[in-house]
């Protein structure tokens, strides 16, 4: 006699103590007994060899299916099932599930159960913080769940009409008036479950979980005394290490797994699971995508009669017309003593929320003076001493003479240049032969100058009586 545990077909291991993952460790470790070994089956297919080998298999475990069942494991599977073994499927939520996993094609076609992708989650908090952690406290369906919890698992098989033995002590009573409420247990990350007959519900959601009253854990038992049997729960960690110890958890692990290895006759009945709570639910329009998309109602208008006289209205200013006011409003002004008169023209005076319009009057904006044309200033002409300036002429002058061979001109140009550039004279005559008449004039008024100086010096009168002969020009004794 032992017990096969499969995680073959999840991405993550183990049970037996493997470092990886040691979440079921403790559900091993309970179910292991001096004359009942556990396996794991971790890599190998559930073909026909490994359920029907050496190891005399008499109960099958696969934890959190998330890979795809092939058809010859299918098919040994279910011969293991109709040759008198016991299955136990622990499922898990549609996110941890996979999309690969074909775990229905398995056992809806003949145990009539179905994972569905549905979570279920606590609407109120109590206890555990997460909502997928449900404390569900009148979830049970079967009262003999209630009525065997605090009996251990044993290590010997007996029948199904064998008498009850093992037992360290009596079984607490159920609540004789609400059965679902003897046993309270955590349903961590799980989901719900689709039953039909011959397959019944043992576990539900309760009343504070949502979906409310849902199936969570379900049965099959074959018509076939030697036949098998099939646990589906729909929370693979309800059983874990971390969620066993909680609650009353591992009472009903104790429950479900002698009912799988009909311990001390242990047995359901079908009858008590039929309750209008587990009635196919009724799909309903998506109330939150709706009523983003809010659209007005378009009703049709009344048509329109053919007398267009019937849409004019006459009697708004109340039941009578008011020319048949006018009689009394004549005599109240011979009551009152006022002379009648036609009323007077009241000029209306509007008042204007901003002042009356001006006409815009700007100072003129002077345009500023341009800035001086620095880059065409020559600061050598202004700054430069006059014997530089000279010097730099008489230098050009010789430099052009020796480049062109032509003495005497290069002599007129540096005399004319020094003359009127540098020195402020005037040639009023530049006629003649190359403007040798003005290059004359030139070296007369330097002469001029000179002579002047010289007589300046002599008669101390400063030369005034000479200096109608020319402009006044500073020459530097040597």
């Amino acid at each position: 006699m032992s017990v096969l545990f499969d995680v073959s077909h999840r991405r993550r291991s183990s049970c037996d103590g493997a470092r990886d993952d040691p979440s079921h460790r403790r559900l091993c470790k309970r179910l292991r007994t001096p004359s009942r070994r556990v396996h794991v089956n971790r890599d190998s297919p559930l073909d026909a060899a490994a359920l029907d080998g050496d190891k005399q298999i008499d109960l099958l475990i696969i934890s959190e299916p998330q890979t795809r069942f092939e058809d010859e494991e299918i098919a040994a599977i279910k011969a293991f099932v109709d040759g008198g073994g016991s299955l136990a499927v622990l499922a898990s939520e549609a996110e941890r599930q996979g999309q690969e996993c074909n775990i229905n094609q398995l056992l809806s076609p003949d145990f009539g159960i179905a994972v569905e992708s549905k979570a279920v989650v606590r609407m109120s908090y109590l206890t555990y913080l997460h909502p997928k952690q449900a404390l569900i406290q009148n979830g049970v369906v079967q009262p003999e769940i209630g009525a065997e919890k605090g009996v251990p698992l044993s290590g010997a098989k007996t029948g199904t009409g064998a008498p009850r033995r093992g037992r360290t002590h009596a079984p607490r009573p159920a609540d004789e008036d609400d059965p679902s409420q003897s046993l309270h247990f955590v349903y961590p990350h799980g989901t719900t479950l689709v039953v039909t007959s011959p397959a019944y519900a043992v576990l539900s959601s309760g009343s504070t979980s949502y979906p409310v009253d849902c199936p969570v854990a379900a049965v099959w038992e074959s018509l076939d005394a030697r036949g098998g049997r099939v646990l589906v729960v729909g929370s693979a960690d309800m059983f874990a290490d971390e969620w066993l110890d909680k609650e009353e958890n591992s009472e009903l692990c104790n429950v479900l797994f002698r009912y799988l290895l009909r311990q001390d006759g242990l047995a359901f009945d079908p009858s008590q699971s039929v309750r209008s709570d587990f009635e196919p639910s009724e799909l309903l329009p998506d109330v939150a995508a709706l009523a983003s998309r809010v659209k007005p109602c378009l009703p049709e208008d009344d048509p329109l009669p053919q007398d267009y006289g019937a849409l004019l209205c006459d009697k708004m200013y109340g039941a009578r017309s008011p020319l048949d006011l006018v009689p009394d409003v004549m005599d109240l002004y011979e009551r009152l003593g006022v002379p009648y008169e036609p009323l007077s023209l009241v000029q209306p005076e509007f008042d204007t929320p901003c002042p009356p319009l001006r006409l815009a009057t700007h100072q003129p904006k002077l345009p500023e003076l341009p800035p001086p044309p620095l880059e065409l200033f020559d600061l050598d002409e202004c700054l430069t001493d006059v014997d530089v300036r000279l010097t730099a002429a008489a230098a050009a002058a010789a430099a052009a003479s020796a480049n062109n061979g032509c003495e005497a001109t290069a002599v007129e140009r540096f005399v004319r240049e020094a003359g009127r550039s540098i020195l402020g004279l005037s040639a009023d005559n530049e006629t003649g032969r190359g403007g040798e008449l003005a290059t004359k004039r030139i070296l007369h008024q330097v002469a001029s100058a000179l002579f002047r100086h010289k007589m300046r010096g002599q008669y101390g009168d400063g030369g005034r009586s000479l200096s109608s002969e020319g402009p006044e020009i500073a020459i530097r004794q040597m």
